[in-house]
C-alpha cells in the first residue's frame, strides 16, 4: 500500500518539494535522447502548469525535481489570449488553433459561460505539483512508447514527494543532493560534466537554471535587502554560479571513517583535495571549462562578434527576419565571454 502524500496547507502563498519518480522494476530505460527530451517536455509543462523548477537531475531509471509551486492568484482575470498562450506551450497548433476557435465562437455568440468553463478546464491543471507531475510523466510515456514500439507503464506506481520548508538551507541542501546524483552514481568526477541537471544547464547559461540558483543560493533576497539605489544591479551569474559550486563541492565530500591508510570511505563523494582546490579558486571555472559547456554558441550562434558586427549583420539582411525583432546582438553569457555577443541565443539550454 502505497505511503501518504502530503501537501501544503492550500492558503500557503507559495511550497516547495522534492519529487521523485521511477521506471518499473527499475530499468535503466534512458539514453542521451531520452533524457533530453524529458527535459524538454519538463520546461514546457512547468510553464502551461504555473510552477518552477529549481532543481532536477534526470538519471537511467530515475528523475528528481525540487519544484516551486505558489498559489493561484486571487481576483485575477485570464484572458482568452493568455490561455492560448499557455497551451501553445504543450498543444500543437492545430490544437490551439481549434481552441481558439471555439473560445471565439461561443464569445460571439454571447455563452461566455460556457466559454469560461473551457477556460477553467485548463487553469485547474495549473498550481498543482500533482497535475504537473501527472501530465508530465504521462506526456513523457507516449512519446517513449512510440518510440519504442512498446504499451503497458512505463513508471513504478505513482510518483513520490517531500514536502520542504522554503527557507535557504533546505532548498540549497536539497538542491545539492539532487545536482549530486551522477557524481555519487559514479557517471562523472564533476556534476557541471553530466548536462541532465540543473547545475549543468546553469554552467551553460541556462536562462531558468540560472534564475532558480538565485532563489537556491539567496542572492535574489541579498540583493533585495541590500538595495540602496537604482544604480543597483543582482549579482552577476558568475558570482551565483561560483558560490553554489563551492556550496556544492563541500555537501559532496566523500566521507570517511578512521584515520590515515587505515581510514575506510563511509559515502563516496569528491576527494578533500578536490574539494580544497575548488575553494581555493573559488569557485570559478577555467576559460576551457566555460568553453565546453557552450559550445552552441559556436555552432548555432549564426555571427558571434563584438556588439557593432553582430548589429551590423542584423541591419544588412534585417527583411529576412520577423519585423517584431528591433536588435541583432545578444550577449553571451558568462564573465569569460564580457563584450562578446551572438545572433541567436539558445533557447532549450547551450550545452
Amino acid at each position: 500500500m502505497a505511503s501518504p502524500r502530503y501537501f501544503a496547507d492550500p492558503m500557503v502563498p507559495v511550497a516547495y518539494y522534492h519529487c521523485i519518480s521511477r521506471v518499473v522494476e527499475r530499468r535503466l530505460a534512458f539514453g542521451p535522447e531520452e533524457k533530453e527530451q524529458f527535459v524538454r517536455l519538463m520546461r514546457a509543462y512547468e510553464g502551461f502548469c504555473q510552477v518552477r523548477v529549481l532543481s532536477y537531475c534526470v538519471m537511467s531509471n530515475h528523475f528528481h525535481i525540487l519544484v516551486e509551486v505558489r498559489k493561484r492568484p486571487e481576483g485575477e482575470g485570464f484572458s482568452d489570449d493568455w490561455l492560448l498562450k499557455q497551451a501553445a506551450l504543450i498543444y500543437s497548433k492545430p490544437a490551439v488553433r481549434m481552441l481558439k476557435e471555439t473560445l471565439e465562437t461561443f464569445r460571439s455568440q454571447g455563452h461566455n459561460g460556457a466559454a469560461d468553463e473551457i477556460k477553467e478546464r485548463y487553469l485547474g491543471r495549473m498550481w498543482d505539483v500533482s497535475q504537473f507531475m501527472k501530465e508530465l510523466k504521462q506526456r513523457f510515456s507516449l512519446w517513449f512508447n512510440k518510440r519504442e514500439s512498446r504499451k503497458g507503464t512505463l513508471w513504478e506506481e505513482r510518483f513520490t514527494s517531500v514536502l520542504l520548508e522554503g527557507e535557504l538551507a533546505t532548498l540549497s541542501i536539497m538542491s545539492a543532493y539532487i545536482d549530486l546524483n551522477p557524481l555519487r552514481a559514479g557517471l562523472v568526477d564533476d556534476p557541471k560534466d553530466y548536462r541532465w541537471c540543473s547545475y549543468a544547464e546553469a554552467v551553460a547559461g541556462g536562462r531558468k537554471a540560472l534564475s532558480a540558483l538565485y532563489t537556491i543560493t539567496n542572492e535574489h533576497r541579498a540583493h533585495e535587502r541590500n538595495l540602496s539605489g537604482a544604480a543597483q544591479r543582482l549579482p552577476s551569474a558568475d558570482r551565483v554560479l561560483s558560490g553554489y559550486r563551492v556550496w556544492l563541492f563541500g555537501q559532496g565530500e566523500e566521507v570517511r571513517g578512521g584515520h590515515g591508510s587505515d581510514s575506510q570511505v563511509l559515502r563516496k563523494g569528491i576527494k578533500r583535495e578536490v574539494v580544497e582546490q575548488v575553494h581555493a579558486q573559488g569557485g570559478t571555472l577555467t576559460l576551457a571549462e566555460t568553453l565546453r559547456h557552450r559550445v552552441t554558441y559556436f555552432t548555432e550562434g549564426v555571427a558571434l562578434g563584438r556588439r557593432t558586427f553582430v548589429d551590423g549583420f542584423f541591419e544588412a539582411r534585417r527583411e529576412q527576419f520577423d519585423a517584431r525583432r528591433k536588435q541583432g546582438a545578444r550577449p553571451m553569457k558568462g564573465g569569460a565571454f564580457a563584450g562578446l555577443f551572438t545572433f541567436r541565443a539558445p533557447r532549450t539550454g547551450v550545452v
